[in-house]
């Protein structure tokens, strides 16, 4: 499998025939030849400026870790580190999302997103940042809670190092000239059924332990030897739709096959992938009229793009 594209596909599932939860995971490759930026991607999901709109989905839980000494606990500065230094063909860093429960707790949300990010980080001390936004709709009510992920594959082996040296080539006979060391955990189809493997089972035990009934499957539905149309795609728009019309015939038949949670899920993975989208280009548009403002006023206007934090 590409390591550009690792998964993407939301999978949902029944357990002995309990009502159905929400179960999404995927994970992406944030590498320069995508188009990545640790920096913006870490203010897009801990909700920092430039991306602390009030249109955007609130971050109600932000929380870092495996973090070097060079980076003070404040995990912007090793992210903006990485677009700084880390190698022009290497990976910046992985990228995650994974959907919660939307009923449980909020410390219960925490505690399940912490326990799923430590299990993919700690074995190796890989820095990470994850962060929950509330994925509410309209009338403020949470109906799609999700954890945004970010893991870098450097290694924290306790070395000390600068943040130059810290993304500088790893040197296996004599680690303290060289880098942190890179993982080679997260490539390929395994890695990533088991991580989705993993995370159901979290879940699971997390509903297990507060004495709920319902369960979830990283399986497929053909693989769960289910009959169930995957169906078409409808967001809330189409919620809002059946509420102000009563009813549109392609929506009546998804209601008929049981599938529009499910679409609505989907639809909101779609919908944060454009929110993204959006944000990049809005902070990306007034760096432009920043730059774009004459210093001198007698001379037209020039653009004096700054590429060196690009490198």
């Amino acid at each position: 499998m590409s390591d550009d594209l690792l998964d993407l596909r939301p999978h949902f599932g029944r357990g002995g025939g309990q009502t159905t939860v929400h179960y999404h995971v995927s994970f992406r490759s944030g590498s320069r030849g995508t188009g990545a930026c640790a920096r913006s991607a870490y203010g897009y999901i801990a909700r920092e400026q430039p991306f602390d709109e009030p249109e955007l989905d609130r971050a109600v839980h932000v929380e870092s870790g495996n973090l070097p000494s060079w980076a003070h606990d404040e995990a912007r500065e090793y992210w903006d580190a990485a677009d700084l230094y880390e190698r022009e063909n290497g990976r910046l860093f992985l990228a995650g999302d994974f959907a919660l429960p939307r009923d449980l707790e909020r410390d219960e949300q925490i505690a399940l997103a912490r326990e799923f990010v430590q299990e993919l980080t700690d074995p190796e001390q890989l820095p990470y940042t994850f962060s929950i936004h509330a994925g509410e709709d309209r009338d403020g009510r949470e109906h799609n809670p999700h954890v945004h992920l970010m893991v870098s594959e450097r290694r924290n082996d306790g070395l000390e190092r600068t943040r130059e040296q810290w993304f500088r080539r790893a040197n296996c006979a004599h680690p303290e000239r060289g880098g942190a060391p890179k993982s080679r955990t997260f490539h390929g189809r395994a890695w990533v059924e088991h991580a989705r493997e993993r995370l159901a089972d979290r879940i699971n035990e997390r509903l297990r332990t507060l004495g709920r009934e319902e369960r979830v499957d990283h399986r497929s539905y053909e693989r769960q030897g289910l009959e169930r149309e995957p169906g078409e795609h409808f967001g809330p728009n189409a919620a809002h739709m059946i509420a102000r019309t009563g009813g549109h015939d392609r929506l009546e038949h998804a209601a008929e096959i049981d599938q529009v949670p499910d679409r609505l899920a989907d639809f909101d993975t779609r919908v944060q992938q454009l929110e993204h989208t959006r944000s990049l280009l809005l902070m990306e548009q007034r760096a432009m009229e920043r730059e774009l403002r004459p210093r001198d006023h007698s001379k037209s206007p020039m653009l004096e793009r700054d590429y060196s934090r690009e490198r």
